[in-house]
């Protein structure tokens, strides 16, 4: 009855051994970062609440304006995005308009004007 349990007791510990190495490293950073995560989170408690504000509002309207610019939102924010992403600049967009021609081929009305289509100017002394 000894040796049995003795046997079963080793079963774990055998199994143990099997794991891979990958595992073990992957449990001790997850460790990690959840000791990382508490630290900042303390540190973030004890700020300045307006800075913290401050702080994630300017970190959301980078996102946000990302997300508009490169059309990249998560689905379940597009419908938000469409509406309001007309009026914000979108990636190609500058491209678009450069590849237009308002004036017609040709002509353009901020260009400057050739030495032929020019009055000549008197000679100064």
């Amino acid at each position: 009855m000894l040796l049995v349990l003795a046997a079963a007791a080793a079963t774990p510990l055998e199994k143990l051994h099997n794991v891979s190495g990958q595992f073990w490293i992957k449990v001790i950073l997850a460790f990690a970062v959840l000791a990382l995560f508490i630290f900042i989170f303390k540190k973030v408690m004890g700020m300045n609440k307006i800075i913290l504000v401050i702080i994630c509002g300017v970190v959301m309207g980078l996102v946000g304006f990302n997300w508009i610019y490169q059309r990249n939102e998560p689905a379940f924010l597009t419908p938000f995005i469409d509406s309001i992403a007309p009026f914000f600049p979108a990636e190609g967009a500058y491209e678009g308009k450069q590849k237009q021609d308002p004036a017609g081929p040709g002509i353009h009305k901020n260009a400057p004007a050739t030495p032929a289509t020019t009055p000549a100017q008197p000679a100064k002394k």
